[in-house]
């Protein structure tokens, strides 16, 4: 008798178990099937973006950078255009990759389903060349190649010319040059220019070593240091020659700041 009791509440027990699994999958098949719907469904997915901030980079390449980032599948499967799988940050990451001309993109969102982008565009400070390469892109003032550019004659456009042999290796939406070796160059270029009338034509970078800089004048004569220089320094100690000790600088050749504490230069 014991016997038949056990098997019944063992059926009972099973039947139990059977009847809870079948309303959990039910239940589970559900969720996800609302969850799939509701991450692939067109009215919960992003649709146009609305462009402002620029002005030399076309508005057809930026809205196409961001169609391509939009356009591409999560788990082969889902938009990332979708309401719930779409991050800002990954799009405007994106666009700055793929535009390096452009120095922000904000984006933001609405309940309209537009996404709005704001940029702000990346100025050129002149030219930078790749003597190994004979390759030129215009550079902005913290060292960002931002795009192509001709190799154009004569001392009209500031150039900065890399004989590095390192300078072979970048490539647009890399920075050339170190950020405080560019501020360093545009702070010296701006304080000869504003303050002494002289015009910096040329930056060379490793002409006889790699580590070396010289900044070519019209007036013919050159500015030298190095990697090892310190900056703030060497640029009070530059002002202070010119303001006391070459006030005359038509027999000039060279300066040389790299040496702290002191400055050598030479004259024909």
């Amino acid at each position: 008798m014991r016997s038949v009791l056990l098997q019944h509440r063992a059926q009972q027990k099973r039947a139990k178990i059977r009847k809870f699994s079948l309303r959990f999958g039910m239940l589970f098949i559900l969720i996800t099937g609302s969850i799939l719907f509701l991450l692939a469904s067109p009215r919960l997915q992003f649709g146009s973006v609305s462009l402002s901030g620029n002005t030399s980079v076309a508005s057809e390449e930026i809205t196409r950078a961001a169609d391509d980032f939009l356009s591409e599948r999560v788990a082969w499967f889902f938009p990332r255009r979708g309401v719930f799988l779409f991050r800002p940050n990954a799009l405007e990451a994106h666009i700055l990759k793929k535009l390096p001309r452009l120095a922000t993109a904000d984006v933001s969102r609405s309940f309209s389903r537009e996404l709005t982008l704001n940029v702000s565009e990346r100025a050129p400070w002149g030219l930078y060349c790749k003597a190994v390469e004979r390759a030129c892109f215009y550079i902005t003032e913290d060292g960002v190649l931002v795009a192509e550019a001709p190799q154009l004659t004569g001392n009209a456009v500031f150039r900065i010319k890399d004989q590095r042999t390192i300078s072979a290796f970048y490539v647009l939406g890399e920075r050339a040059i170190k950020e405080s070796e560019a501020v360093f160059l545009r702070k010296t270029v701006d304080m000869l220019a504003d303050h002494y009338k002289i015009i910096v034509r040329e930056v060379v970078l490793g002409r006889v070593f790699q580590d070396q800089t010289e900044l070519l004048t019209n007036d013919g004569w050159y500015i030298l240091f190095d990697e090892r220089t310190n900056k703030e320094r060497a640029l009070e100690n530059l002002a202070l020659v010119l303001d006391q000790h070459l006030t005359d600088r038509t027999k000039l050749e060279y300066i040389d700041i790299r040496f702290e504490g002191k400055v050598f230069y030479k004259k024909h």
